[in-house]
């Protein structure tokens, strides 16, 4: 738990929530993969249920539920105060209504009626979410941070609703399938997949793989790879000592020049625009770890 009242849980089964049962808390929650179930204290009511990559953001009353999962089940739920939520979302907001609306009737209210899709880009965040420990006071900041861009990417969503989940949903077996698929191509971002072999690999046709991969994850199939691979193409020239050569032919460019026009055309820039300004941003760190070292020193 952060100063500023955010706590994160990762691959969780969830049973009593742990929060303050006086106060109400502000829960993002992004499945994965498998299947999460809000239900009431005795589980004789359920208010709906959260599919296999789809994510929303709630607001639980105290006391108003219980959130139920298997233990096999992927999911990361990230909870935040009142006052984190004032701090950044003004109150005069649709979301900031639409969240707080139950707490009068003491109900658990939500973002988004439907639920909506993980993106590759939330996608990236929620990676880099798993894999740091949160230890120090700056990788507390860093939290924070992360937290804060969930939070305007999910708030982006409400404000376009064709990026929710639509009421039509898929068989379990082919969401699986589609689960499946999306693994697939996500391990082969340096190989060139047809649509066919995609999904003969996966025991469906092409017209079932576009039709279905579209409504599991709401975007086209080559769609969601670009979108991943610009976001991991990102994220290796903040993270990793990489030249854009070699992190072109990680994402599957034979040419550079055609692996630098893409990643403009996705985020407006060209990548070596990352590669100069990633150095001062190094030193801009470490100069604040310094600094909060020392602060840390005289407070004591």
């Amino acid at each position: 738990m952060t100063q500023t009242g955010v706590e994160l849980t990762l691959k969780g089964e969830f049973g009593q929530n742990t929060r303050n049962e006086f106060l109400p808390t502000f829960q993002m929650i992004f499945v994965l993969r498998g299947k999460l179930v809000f239900s009431n204290i005795d589980e004789h009511t359920s208010y709906g249920q959260i599919e296999s990559q789809q994510h929303n953001l709630f607001c639980i009353p105290p006391k108003a539920s219980r959130i139920l999962a298997d233990a096999n089940d992927e999911i990361i739920c990230i909870n935040f105060s009142t006052s984190f939520l004032d701090r950044y979302l003004p109150n005069n907001h649709l979301a900031y209504q639409k969240l707080t609306s139950g707490l009068i009737t003491e109900e658990i209210s939500r973002l988004s009626l439907l639920n909506m899709y993980i993106t590759p880009e939330i996608s990236a965040i929620l990676q880099r979410l798993e894999n740091s420990p949160f230890k120090g006071f700056c990788d507390q900041l860093l939290l924070e941070s992360k937290v804060i861009e969930l939070l305007a990417l999910q708030i982006a969503q409400f404000e376009q609703p064709q990026t929710a989940v639509q009421p039509l949903q898929l068989k379990e077996e082919e969401l699986e399938r589609m689960n499946e698929a999306r693994e697939v191509l996500l391990n082969h971002t340096g190989e060139k997949l047809s649509l066919r072999t995609l999904a003969h690999m996966v025991g469906t046709n092409e017209f079932n793989l576009k039709r279905n991969f579209k409504i599991a994850f709401g975007e086209t199939v080559f769609g969601y790879l670009n979108h991943y691979k610009m976001e991991q193409a990102k994220t290796m020239l903040i993270e990793k000592d990489i030249t854009i050569a070699e992190l072109s032919l990680k994402m599957g460019y034979k040419h550079a020049t055609h692996f630098t026009s893409a990643f403009k055309k996705y985020f407006g820039y060209l990548p070596n625009k990352i590669k100069s300004c990633k150095l001062s941003l190094l030193i801009f760190f470490e100069d604040l770890s310094v600094v909060l070292e020392n602060f840390g020193l005289l407070m004591g």
